[in-house]
C-alpha cells in the first residue's frame, strides 16, 4: 500500500504573528496554511516578515501574503453583524467558508448551515 502524504492546513493568527513579533522571528507559511486577515494586517503594522514555503501560491483567498487588504470590508463597530476583530459577520462568514471549500477541495450547499449553527451558539 502506498503512502499518502498529508499536511495539516494551519491557520495563522494575529496571537501567532504577535509572538514572532516578540521573538524577533519572521513567519514560514507552509502551501497549505492559511494567514488570517487581521494576523496579514498585525504583521504588515508590526513589521513581521511572512515568507511562503516553496514559493507556493498566495493565500486561499487570492490575496497575496505581501500586499496589503483593498477593499471596502467594515473595520469597526459593535453593532448587528459586528465582530469583536472589527469585521462583520458576513465577511467573516465568507473568509471561514472559503477556507473550508479549499480545505474540502469541493463547494457543499451545507457549509453555510454549519457556519451558521456555530456563529448561533456562540451568540454571533
Amino acid at each position: 500500500m502506498a503512502a499518502t502524504e498529508f499536511t495539516r492546513r494551519r491557520f495563522v493568527t494575529r496571537a501567532m504573528v504577535e509572538d514572532a513579533h516578540r521573538a524577533g522571528q519572521s513567519l514560514t507559511l507552509g502551501p497549505r496554511d492559511v494567514i488570517t486577515d487581521e494576523a496579514g494586517t498585525r504583521a504588515r503594522d508590526l513589521g513581521v516578515t511572512v515568507v511562503r514555503e516553496g514559493g507556493g501560491p498566495g493565500r486561499p483567498s487570492g490575496m497575496p501574503v505581501s500586499r496589503p487588504a483593498t477593499g471596502s470590508a467594515p473595520t469597526g463597530g459593535t453593532g448587528v453583524g459586528a465582530t469583536s476583530g472589527g469585521a462583520s459577520a458576513t465577511a467573516v462568514k465568507a473568509a471561514i467558508r472559503a477556507a473550508v471549500v479549499a480545505e474540502l477541495g469541493t463547494d457543499d450547499p451545507r457549509i453555510d448551515a454549519a457556519i451558521d449553527r456555530v456563529f448561533a451558539r456562540r451568540g454571533l
